[in-house]
């Protein structure tokens, strides 16, 4: 689900503690941003969370959940709100569920 290269390329650009930093932002902030998707009924609110998802989640390896996010983002721009778009919703919230454990798992608080 987790890109490791991604994460080990944060570290080594931001160094290990302002790495933590910004995984435990990134992990607050997606969390938000899934439950609002995942509980709107709003088809361009879906789409501008799904669309900042996407981006942060590729900044962080989470890039499962990225590719999950851009065909919400698609969905609801073509078609609005259906029943495939209700699936790729609950998919986006069970990613992000494991996604943000994994990202979580691979940093060491110093």
């Amino acid at each position: 689900m987790i890109d490791n290269s991604i994460i080990e390329q944060l570290k080594s650009d931001v160094g290990e503690s302002l790495a933590i930093e910004l995984i435990h932002v990134f992990i607050g902030e997606s969390q938000k941003l899934v439950k609002e998707m995942i509980n709107s009924s709003n088809s361009h609110e879906i789409e501008i969370n799904a669309h900042s998802l996407k981006s942060s989640c590729n900044s962080f390896g989470a890039t499962q959940l990225a590719q999950t996010c851009l065909q919400i983002e698609t969905r609801v721009k073509q078609v609005g709100i259906d029943s495939e778009l209700q699936q790729l919703l609950t998919k986006a919230e069970s990613q992000s569920k494991l996604s943000f454990a994994q990202i979580q798992s691979l940093i060491k608080e110093p």
